[in-house]
């Protein structure tokens, strides 16, 4: 859960994007040169460089190499794609081309992740990294190939999947801060050509990097399980059924929240009489660093996920293939901590609260627990011998609450004496779609790609008040209006659009490809809750967003001499409408009062009534606040001088304008600034890394050395500014040692064990205190990995 608002070089130096190998949904991996990479970012298994798409890509060998381990390690290694933990560090928010899920508040993401080809949920969406054949970054607005729209772009994660070879590996890791790490796959074939499994499992363990000196453990900390079953069952050619069942679970104390900044007022520190005690807080955090905390909480993240993905493949004849992906996931999240990252302070008089009155500013409990369905047909062939491919298909989406789901956000509450009640809110979504997509052959080597798609989303929202502060109401009890919750209210909305892609793509040589794409994007519009009053009542829902973009790129491979070059760029610009942006700080005021005049006015209450039973939840209103356009490049190069060296770079710059607000005048005030902001991005991305295979006698070990540099411009979120950073990873790895299956590898991560604010917490000038959590300090251990099998 984010708290936002009042409560919450250039040239060669440009990622690894062509580092590897993405798996076809249809075809086995192959892993090796760059230029002979595949990836199935239009439904169909392509060569990298010939995709008429940005795309990063990312095989087994170079997720290991990269030591990808879990969500956030992807940063590191892909430009251009910014990633915040939403409260928890599993809860994951990603940002491409300036598109994300809201700071707070329920919208539909930028960016959507996808396992095995099924969208993840909104909540808890981080996916494990272990056994994986590739992971796949697209950027750019995506539909009408892959289920759900966004804005942004999408990541998708490929499981190993079973054959019928067999074999297997186990892999054991350790390193500092205990941190301990076990795993192991094993791939059985049953029959030589029909029936194969594949059972792969991760145990992770981790002390804590920040130490807590107040209530409750070490967060930081890491401590889950995870295990993934898959059968492989063809019983004729021409039919294949995939079928995984996965399991997740983490029970650990989560992220550090570190008190960042005291702002001076007038702000709600000022208010209640708390801004020296904060101020002197401050103080004592800034002398203690960033990797020691004083938490008034007794922190708690627990994640639980169970899924099931079934994909069905069957050839109706030589040119046409019928296709069902069908996914079912079940999703339990539990984040409680100290978000202020403060402990209680006292009250000193100067404020709405007398003096020597303990005061706790901000805690924040996110509960979510949803049951996720969704469903994919396709239907695909080739006609005109050949020169064209089509696709056809449907989407469905069924997404509902089963259990407890919202939030608990105690603000300026008197431990003993005052306390916030838990906030249900219960959001159901149903979203369906039409969509197809051709590609012709117009002549030798030049295609033109036309996609059409129609989606219709509903949302409906049930919400309400606890009678105290544990989440213990089901859906069906809010639905109802039972005497367990106090004032519900259910809301509904829909929305619906057409959106497309038109692009053009030309093979000019065998060192050069072009393209050129236009695409229409649509982000579902939403619900704000509770239900609202006053001047606050016409912004009970919100319409979608949209997307207009032209993209260009050209791919190109050649050789100067021996030394093999590659160098790749896409030029773009989007324009955005109806922008859904969150605003915040929408709360009421200790010193709201009806009877002085001026008493109701923003910001003291901000719909009218000083009633704080329903402000916006959280403090926050999703709003449609005008146009913007993102423009940028991406660039991606490899200089490969013998084949045991070579130099990957890559860069995202992107140029951000408002274009427009549109922003009702009783909400500017809120606005740190009159244009529609930008939440998590970063202008400007750069990675670099080098491999070089040592010259070690191969009879000893295959020793390969690699380097990795990933810089990142300053990052805005809600009234923050988080400074930009810059990182560098190491690692050797020792492959066959002494001619065995066995290999050794040493790792160390953030090698100058830099200090960055990852991601923020509460950006609040309103509240008057910033927070965040910090990126992880120096780690380094080494790996232990034994291959079985053929």
């Amino acid at each position: 859960m984010k708290i936002t608002g009042f409560i919450l070089p250039l040239g060669l130096l440009l990622t690894t994007s062509q580092t590897a190998l993405a798996q076809s949904s249809t075809a086995a991996p192959q892993e090796g040169a760059s230029s002979d990479i595949v990836v199935t970012a239009r439904r169909t298994a392509e060569n990298i460089q010939e995709t008429p798409v940005s795309v990063v890509a990312f095989g087994a060998d170079s997720l290991r190499q990269a030591n990808i381990r879990d969500t956030q390690d992807l940063l590191v290694k892909t430009p251009g794609v910014f990633l915040a933990g939403s409260g928890g560090r599993e809860n994951t928010n990603f940002s491409i081309r300036g598109q994300s899920k809201a700071l707070a508040g329920n919208s539909a993401p930028g960016v959507i992740s996808y396992f095995a080809e099924v969208p993840s949920p909104t909540v808890g969406s981080s996916i494990p990294t272990y056994d994986l054949s590739s992971v796949q970054v697209l950027k750019g607005p995506q539909g009408t190939l892959f289920g759900r729209n966004t804005t942004g772009g999408a990541i998708l994660y490929y499981p190993t999947a079973p054959d019928y070879k067999l074999g297997g590996y186990a892999k054991a890791s350790y390193g500092n801060y205990d941190a301990k790490l076990l795993e192991a796959a094993v791939n059985i074939p049953l029959t030589s050509d029909t029936l194969a499994i594949r059972v792969a499992g991760q145990i992770q363990k981790r002390d804590g990097w920040t130490k807590n000196i107040g209530i409750g453990g070490d967060p930081d900390d890491l401590n889950s399980r995870a295990i993934r079953g898959s059968i492989l069952f063809e019983p004729s050619a021409a039919f294949r059924n995939t079928l995984i069942v996965d399991y997740y679970h983490n029970d650990a104390v989560g992220g550090a929240s570190v008190l960042t900044d005291v702002l001076p007022g007038p702000n709600g520190l000022t208010a209640t009489g708390t801004a020296k005690a904060a101020l002197a807080q401050l103080a004592l955090q800034r002398a203690r660093g960033p990797r020691v905390i004083n938490s008034d909480i007794d922190a708690f993240e627990k994640v639980e996920r169970f899924g099931i993905t079934n994909r069905t493949e069957f050839d109706l004849s030589d040119d046409i293939t019928f296709i069902n992906i069908f996914g079912y996931r079940r999703t339990k999240i539990d984040y409680y901590s100290s978000v202020d990252g403060l402990p209680t302070l006292i009250a000193d008089g100067s404020g709405a609260i007398p003096a020597g009155l303990p005061v706790t500013i901000v805690g924040g409990r996110q509960t979510s627990d949803v049951r996720q369905i969704s469903d994919e047909v396709q239907l695909k062939g080739s006609a005109l011998g050949n020169r064209l491919d089509w696709l056809v298909g449907a989407f469905y989406l069924d997404s509902k609450p089963l259990g407890p789901s919202g939030t608990y956000i105690p603000v300026f509450t008197l431990p003993g004496i005052t306390d916030a009640r838990f906030n249900y809110s219960f959001y159901s979504e149903k979203s369906r779609a039409l969509f197809g997509n051709v590609n012709y052959e117009i002549a030798e080597d030049l295609h033109v790609n036309l996609g059409v798609r129609h989606t219709w989303d509903k949302i409906e929202a049930c919400v309400g008040g606890s009678l105290n502060n544990q989440p213990v109401v089901s859906p069906d009890e809010c639905a109802e209006g039972a005497a367990t919750i106090r004032n519900s209210s259910v809301n509904k909305t829909s929305s619906k659009a057409l959106t497309w892609q038109l692009g053009i793509d030309w093979k000019a040589s065998d060192a050069i490809f072009l393209y050129a794409i236009t695409r229409r994007g649509y982000r579902a519009g939403g619900i704000n809750s509770p239900t609202l009053a006053g001047r606050l009542a016409p912004f009970q829902s919100f319409a979608p967003e949209k997307v207009t973009d032209v993209e260009v790129g050209i791919r190109s491979d050649f050789t100067m001499g021996d030394v093999k070059l590659q160098f790749n760029a896409s030029p773009f610009v989007g324009w955005y409408n109806n922008v859904q942006v969150p605003i915040s700080g929408l709360n009421t005021q200790a010193s709201c009062s009806t009877t002085v005049p001026g008493g109701t006015n923003p910001p003291k209450s901000p719909d009218g009534d000083c009633d704080a039973s329903n402000d916006p939840s959280g403090g926050t209103l999703l709003v449609n606040a005008g146009k913007t356009r993102v423009a940028g490049l991406d660039l991606s190069t490899r200089i490969q001088p013998t084949s045991t060296l070579s130099f990957d770079a890559g860069a995202t710059f992107l140029d951000l304008k408002s274009r427009s607000l549109t922003v009702p005048a009783d909400l500017q005030s809120y606005l740190a600034a009159l244009e529609v902001p930008f939440n998590l991005v970063a202008k400007t991305t750069v990675t670099a890394g080098m491999r070089w295979t040592l010259p070690v006698p191969p009879s000893l070990a295959e020793t390969v050395f690699s380097l990795d540099y990933y810089h990142s411009s300053k990052v805005r979120s809600s009234d923050q500014v988080l400074p930009a950073y810059d990182l560098v990873n190491g690692r050797l790895d020792l492959n066959g040692v002494g001619g065995s299956k066995a290999d050794i590898s040493f790792f160390v991560r953030n090698l100058f064990d830099k200090k960055y604010l990852a991601s923020s917490n509460v950006g609040s000038a309103a509240l008057g205190i910033f927070s965040g959590f910090y990126g992880a300090p120096r780690t380094y251990g080494v790996e232990v990995r034994y291959r079985f099998g053929d």
